[in-house]
């Protein structure tokens, strides 16, 4: 028995915690390693992959205030019961009285103030205009101060505290007149796929004739190539709002079957019907993804979670995509928002596919919890020139301020907890940082030409 319990006694000794002495130096040393990282993170100067920001000069049409920065939070307010129609023609607009909008709004933004989206319009009201909360009494004071401050340079002045060097904007074709010192863009060009709506604007654009499914290649071809001309820096698509991501490999006589009866519908360009011609809408997106190859641009794709209610999430699970990618091997694809909430499957993509890489954007609004997670495996699993780190994805540059502190803090708290873990050193840490904030986004979209 004595023999015994000498061996319990060791066992209860060996299980016991380590003594509040013992881990103090511990947590101070992994608070120093934290404080380090953290400082070297808030120094990069980020290049933002996704924004859907405009030129100042359109911002400065409008009379600003706070109902116009909710963007996102907006769509928590969708998903809480809010009517979308009619808070879209009423929220922001400055022909309704504030008190209006903000009757509308109070009910919801009680419940969407704890979402990460509700936190960053908090942050971005206190940092950027001086207003601690949001709230039945502070709604005017804040839209006063927003309407003052919306002077010319403002929204720069908003980019350059967020410590963003160059943003990539996607705002269609009026993209390639923004300045391109700290504005980019990408084109969307997914009208191709549909018909007969697309084939009505690619010959209202183009001042062409298309009869055939060759016209209509040509045309297509010839898209891309003038975005190229135009500095576009990269192809978007946003399909997976309209239909699933499995695209299916097309016979190309069945296409132009396909083409040149749904081309007999008549009528004026409107909302295109994507229940219909699902094999030419495959067969296009094939012949998109050789373009962007032919002209060196990435193709950016939607996958996973949507902005706005009443979506099928399944239809954009990145995984459908796969087959794609892998019969499409010379084209560069830049799968986008970590593919939320199917981060482990983009992962898996990225380690596999030589021609697939990650973009982060959306995600630290998303879930920051995720988006630490994610970081986490993406160091672990995939190359690391293969991850975007940032993309604010917001209409106001408030909104990508916010993101941006967001965006540094996770980065950072991830980074440091990997050296502190003995997973990598300090220096690699911050190589890596670099990377992800910066230097692969200038590459994947050659900026630096």
């Amino acid at each position: 028995m004595r023999l015994i319990s000498c061996f319990t006694v060791a066992a209860c000794i060996a299980l016991a915690p380590a003594a509040p002495s013992a881990q103090k130096p511990a947590r101070e040393a992994a608070a120093a390693i934290h404080e380090r990282v953290a400082a070297a993170v808030g120094a990069i100067r980020l290049v933002d992959t996704h924004e859907h920001l405009s030129a100042e000069a359109v911002r400065l049409k409008g009379e600003m205030s706070l109902f116009s920065l909710l963007h996102y939070v907006s769509s928590d307010m969708w998903a809480d019961g809010l009517d979308r129609a009619a808070s879209e023609a009423a929220l922001g607009r400055s022909s309704l009285p504030l008190e209006k909008q903000w009757e509308m709004i109070a009910p919801y933004w009680t419940n969407v103030r704890t979402t990460a989206y509700g936190r960053a319009l908090l942050r971005a009201v206190r940092d950027l205009y001086g207003v601690n909360d949001i709230s039945e009494s502070t709604y005017l004071d804040i839209s006063k101060r927003i309407r003052e401050a919306n002077r010319p340079g403002w929204q720069r002045q908003i980019l350059e505290k967020a410590g963003i060097d160059v943003s990539i904007t996607d705002i269609g074709i009026t993209g390639a007149a923004l300045d391109p010192s700290h504005l980019r863009a990408v084109l969307r060009l997914d009208y191709f796929l549909v018909v007969p709506q697309g084939v009505m604007v690619a010959e209202r654009e183009q001042g062409v004739t298309i009869a055939t499914l060759a016209d209509f290649e040509a045309a297509l071809d010839r898209a891309v190539a003038a975005a190229r001309e135009k500095k576009f820096v990269g192809i978007k698509s946003g399909v997976a709002y309209e239909r699933s991501l499995e695209f299916g490999e097309v016979d190309r006589a069945e296409a132009e079957r396909l083409f040149q009866e749904l081309k007999q519908q008549k009528g004026k360009p409107g909302r295109a019907d994507w229940t219909r011609g699902k094999a030419l809408q495959d067969y296009m997106f094939g012949r998109l993804a050789e373009a962007c190859a032919k002209y060196d641009l990435p193709l950016q794709v939607h996958t996973g979670f949507f902005y706005d209610t009443w979506r099928n999430l399944a239809q954009a699970n990145p995984t459908l995509l796969a087959p794609f990618v892998i019969r499409h091997r010379n084209t560069r694809f830049v799968l986008m928002h970590g593919g939320y909430p199917y981060g482990t499957e983009l992962l898996a993509m990225a380690k596999n596919l030589p021609n697939v890489t990650l973009d982060m954007c959306w995600t630290y609004i998303v879930s920051p919890s995720f988006a630490a997670r994610f970081l986490n495996e993406a160091i672990e699993t995939a190359p690391a020139d293969k991850v975007l780190g940032f993309g604010g994805d917001y209409q106001v540059a408030e909104g990508s301020y916010a993101h941006a502190m967001l965006c540094r803090e996770v980065v950072s708290k991830v980074l440091a907890g990997k050296v502190a873990d003995g997973y990598w050193s300090e220096a690699e840490a911050l190589a890596y940082a670099r990377g992800l904030l910066r230097e692969n986004a200038i590459r994947v979209f050659k900026l630096n030409q």
